[in-house]
Order: structure tokens, then C-alpha cells, then sequence
């Protein structure tokens, strides 16, 4: 048999060791997120941040994600894009090419205007651009290392100046 005293110390050893550990995982424990995509630029207010001219964290503002969300190579089977909160639109850029607005996933008009009507992906706050037929080899698209520029503006802006800017790297293959 095992004395209450033996009990107790190896109960307050155990305890000691758990607190330990959870210490350990809190100190060292690691905040940055490695596929977060990084900062080209932003112009900012001073309400968002203090003070006029910084960037805001990586972590904050209008963008939610990239698309396509669905992993590695996916991006010649999935719209590539930008996911963005309320209230934001985007212009995109994919490896220095500017794609029009009405290549992107809007409703036309029969005369080839952008209608007011908004698709579905549009209303989620999705600005996207479909991926050519002969993806990866297009004019666009390349197997590896494209640069998808996103611009987000607000849409209660006219002249749609760009409020954020930020890229994401991708493969299509």
C-alpha cells in the first residue's frame, strides 16, 4: 500500500509538472501565421491607426482571405481572387496584368455594360476572376510564382482609390 504522504506528493509533482507545461506552451507559443499574405502598401486614416501614414496590422482591415481557399494548385479549377468584409470592392492585378472589371465576376448588360445587378459571389463580398482554358500556360496564369495584387477600395468611393493594397503569391500547378 501507498502512504496518503507518498499520494500527495506525487498528486503536487503532477500538478507542478501540468503548470509547467502550460507555461512553457504560453511562452513559446507562436502568433504568426505563415501563409499570411503581406503588405505592399496601405493608406490608412488616422482613426484606424493613430496616426496618418502607418499600415495597419496584416491582420486587420476589409480582406478576409484569398481565394481559391481550397489548397495548393487548385487556382486553373477556381475563381482567383479576394475575399472582402461589407462595404469593400477590389480591383485585381494577377502578375502585373490589370483585369477588368468586366472579366471579373459581374452581370453584363446586352450593350457589354457592368449591370448593377449583383452575382452571387458578389454579394458574399467575393472579387474574382475565372482562370483562362489553357491554364497554367495562358497569357495570364504560369505554373508557379504568380502574384495576385489586390486594391481594395470602399464602395461609397467614387473614384475607387485604393484604401489597401496587398498581394498573394500562388501556384496553379
Amino acid at each position: 500500500m501507498i502512504s496518503q504522504t507518498r499520494q500527495r506528493f506525487a498528486m503536487g509533482g503532477m500538478v507542478a509538472v501540468a503548470f509547467l507545461a502550460i507555461g512553457l506552451g504560453a511562452l513559446y507559443q507562436d502568433d504568426n501565421k505563415l501563409d499570411e499574405p503581406r503588405i505592399i502598401g496601405a493608406e490608412t486614416s488616422d482613426a484606424a491607426t493613430g496616426e496618418a501614414g502607418q499600415s495597419a496590422p496584416a491582420t486587420t482591415g476589409p480582406i478576409e482571405g484569398f481565394l481559391p481557399k481550397s489548397g495548393e494548385a487548385s487556382a486553373c479549377s477556381e475563381p482567383i481572387g479576394v475575399d472582402l468584409g461589407p462595404n469593400f470592392g477590389a480591383k485585381l492585378t494577377i502578375n502585373g496584368i490589370p483585369i477588368a472589371p468586366e472579366d471579373m465576376n459581374v452581370n453584363l448588360t446586352e450593350d457589354g455594360e457592368i449591370s448593377d445587378v449583383i452575382t452571387a459571389s458578389r454579394s458574399l463580398g467575393h472579387y474574382t476572376f475565372e482562370a483562362e482554358d489553357s491554364c497554367p500556360n495562358g497569357s495570364l496564369l504560369r505554373p508557379v510564382g504568380n502574384v495576385l495584387e489586390v486594391c481594395v477600395y470602399q464602395l461609397s468611393d467614387a473614384n475607387q482609390s485604393c484604401a489597401v493594397r496587398r498581394e498573394n503569391i500562388f501556384d496553379a500547378l
